[in-house]
């Protein structure tokens, strides 16, 4: 509740909140819209009202997405600065460009000490297994075909996490408040270039494991994002796609009977909601 998150920001003298927390994943939100408004616009609010009355608060770090741009046009499009216009096309990255305009009116109005960060999708292990790279392992691991939506030609730019946990160490201590900062990576790869290069560190037959699915009701064509202002605090992509790949996979061979019954994360077109709120650090799609 407001009351209960006030309290705690007071009696625990709060200085910095980094807020993650989210409904994140695109499937779910064709199917449970008043959930993601719930979680990604009224609990930022919430926040933003209990930090507001904080008087030791220094940062609040609201952690948005690249989604919030909308789709780049075509694979000419400039990558997008921190200044381009807002244009979601699904109600999840409806709802995150939501919660920014409140975080931006705080910052106005209040003087609250915030930054927002748009970033790439993420990817690692831990993440549940209902975004693309661990849910094509965990399908693949249950001798599963990969489920690809249309013809995979759809572009995704993905970021291991340990370089999304640097570069949220970076914006915190370096970056300037009321600012906008991209979080973007070089691994721009169409899903089924992903699907396929999965396929070989399982060394499964394309054939038998690629199975092509209808599309989502609107599937961005790629999001491009320029990431040169953190580039200018310090920040740089260290981890390479294939081996943050293979540490990916092989930790999910070890560990994937962490999650329990995952089934209904891994149909084609999931519409039920998580146990619990994701993350944006945890990326989408």
């Amino acid at each position: 509740s407001p009351d209960l998150v006030s309290y705690v920001f007071k009696e625990e003298n709060i200085d910095t909140v980094m807020h993650f927390a989210a409904q994140t994943h695109v499937d779910n939100s064709f199917g449970n819209s008043f959930a993601f408004t719930h979680s990604n616009i009224y609990g930022t609010h919430v926040l933003l009202e209990s930090a507001k009355i904080c008087p030791t608060i220094k940062r609040f770090i609201h952690v948005s997405t690249d989604e919030v741009y909308g789709e780049g046009e075509d694979f000419e499009t400039d990558p997008m600065m921190e200044d381009h216009v807002l244009e979601p096309t699904n109600p999840y990255a409806a709802t995150k460009a939501g919660a920014e305009f409140l975080v931006k009116s705080y910052y106005r109005s209040f003087k609250l000490p915030v930054i927002i960060t748009r970033g790439n999708n993420v990817y690692g292990p831990h993440q549940f297994p209902e975004k693309l790279i661990p849910k094509f392992t965990n399908q693949l691991i249950r001798g599963m075909p990969l489920t690809l939506h249309g013809d995979g030609s759809n572009t995704r730019n993905f970021l291991y996490v340990t370089d999304v946990a640097n570069a949220f160490d970076v914006i915190l201590h370096k970056g300037s408040v009321g600012h906008v900062y991209n979080i973007g990576g070089k691994n721009e790869l169409p899903n089924i270039s992903v699907a396929r290069e999965l396929l070989k560190h399982f060394n499964m037959p394309e054939d038998k494991y690629l199975k092509f699915v209808p599309d989502r009701k609107f599937n961005d064509l790629r999001y491009t994002i320029n990431s040169s202002k953190l580039h200018d605090l310090g920040w740089v992509e260290k981890m390479s796609w294939e081996e943050g790949l293979k540490t990916t996979v092989e930790w999910y061979k070890r560990y994937t009977g962490r999650y329990g019954n995952i089934d209904t994360a891994l149909v084609a077109h999931p519409r039920i909601l998580s146990r619990s709120a994701g993350s944006d650090i945890n990326a989408k799609k």
